[in-house]
């Protein structure tokens, strides 16, 4: 495996990884990774031939994370991955501050015009022994909380990757709001109000045109990293300020511009989120709803906080159903 090591390699040890470069700026490549699980690639196995696709979004608030940090990697996706013998493809994209909204939206169109013109000749120089291939008419997307935002947005903004069903994990989907755009306690994760000083300390030290698509300092355990970036850019109000405002950085507004949505969408959220609102989930759905009666829209709060979901499995409990719903559509 080349590239960015999983923080936790053991995590896909069902999975065979491959990484490509989908996009460079100036210098700076932006990659994602294909994992195929192991049974899909053995000799015996007869299921060769189009599978099906997930795509899966990475959070951390569009300033942190990585496409394999495993302890964010949700482990249901995984098996479904599995269950399904689906091919899985996990982005890095250009992160905030250092970039913004629109850079990152720049991103999403080179991948998903990756993932049309480019994705099935990667399988092949990835896989050389195998003949399996990417079904593109049977694309599952899915994220968690920034990841949901490019889900969102991907279903949007993207009627080209005739995606079949979405899964939006507490996404971030309402941000022309108070949360992101003022200053004022939130106790993230029971976190008090950190000032903003770090932040503009970070962005003195930056270098000209830096570009940032992974946390390194997150994968090997620093106390210091990009999500206390994050948390402090929230709380004091400065999201927007670093997304930008243009209104297609906004997925509520851009449910009206959508030309071509999913069968199906399925969002989730714990009612006591501490990060991202569940109001915004719920203001999300009224939108979606309003405008887009045709859409089959499954939504469901939960009790808990921010990553909630960290052990659920898809064969038992509260999951069970949804990913019934998700396989009539994908």
């Amino acid at each position: 495996m080349s590239g960015n090591p999983p923080s936790d390699p053991t995590f896909f040890k069902d999975f065979e990884i491959h990484d490509v470069v989908y996009k460079t700026v100036g210098d700076h490549d932006i990659s994602l990774s294909i994992l195929v699980p192991k049974t899909l690639l053995s000799e015996v196995n007869d299921s060769h031939g189009k599978r099906p696709v997930i795509v899966r979004f990475h959070g951390g608030f569009l300033v942190g994370g990585s496409r394999t940090y495993t302890d964010w990697f949700p482990k249901w996706l995984l098996e479904l991955a599995i269950s399904r013998q689906a091919i899985l493809v996990t982005p890095d994209y250009r992160l905030l501050p250092e970039s913004n909204g629109l850079d990152i939206l720049s991103d999403l169109n080179d991948f998903w015009s990756w993932i049309q013109h480019d994705f099935e000749s990667a399988l092949l120089n990835g896989y050389p022994s195998s003949t399996i291939k990417p079904d593109l008419d049977k694309v599952l997307v899915a994220g968690e909380s920034a990841g949901g935002y490019l889900a969102a947005q991907s279903m949007l903004l993207h009627p080209e990757a005739n995606i079949a069903a979405v899964i939006l994990v507490y996404p971030m989907v309402h941000l022309r709001d108070r949360w992101w755009d003022e200053s004022y306690q939130k106790p993230m994760w029971g976190s008090t109000h950190l000032p903003f000083d770090k932040v503009e300390q970070h962005l003195r030290e930056l270098p000209d045109g830096l570009i940032v698509t992974a946390d390194k300092r997150l994968e090997k355990g620093a106390e210091t990293n990009r999500s206390d970036l994050a948390v402090r850019i929230v709380q004091n109000g400065k999201f927007l300020d670093f997304l930008g405002r243009q209104s297609e950085v906004f997925p509520v507004e851009n449910i009206s511009r959508a030309t071509k949505l999913p069968g199906f969408v399925w969002l989730f959220h714990g009612k006591q989120d501490t990060a991202v609102p569940f109001y915004g989930s719920e203001r999300f759905v009224e939108e979606l709803g309003a405008q887009k009666p045709e859409v089959n829209v499954r939504f469901e709060g939960y009790e808990g906080d921010h990553g909630f979901d960290n052990d659920a499995t898809i064969a038992e409990g509260w999951m069970t159903d949804g990913m019934t719903e998700v396989g009539k559509y994908w």
